[in-house]
């Protein structure tokens, strides 16, 4: 699974680059016309390059893989600071002023 995961990943990238490509050039380039069915035609393919383009990304987060020498710090960073306020004596989300 991991070499699948591997190979997508290699091509995600360029799919999301063309992606917002071809969805720049397709929006800018409204009908000229007044017809309410090439209207609603034109803005239903900009929803649903965009819903594509939503599953690109998370099909690029799922196949995400850290570069080396990196963790998932922030996530690991909250908790850390979560811990400190509480051997303070601070509730959790207390925000400093």
């Amino acid at each position: 699974m991991s070499r699948l995961k591997g190979l997508v990943a290699t091509q995600v990238d360029q799919a999301i680059e063309r992606a917002i490509a071809s969805y720049h050039a397709f929006a800018k380039d409204e009908p000229t016309s007044t017809d309410p069915k090439e209207f609603a035609a034109h803005h239903a393919a900009c929803k649903a390059a965009l819903a594509h383009l939503d599953l690109l990304l998370k099909i690029a987060r799922i196949t995400e893989t850290p570069a080396p020498g990196t963790t998932d710090a922030p996530d690991e960073r909250f908790g850390l600071v979560a811990l400190a306020r509480e051997a303070v004596g601070g509730p959790p989300d207390e925000e400093e002023e």
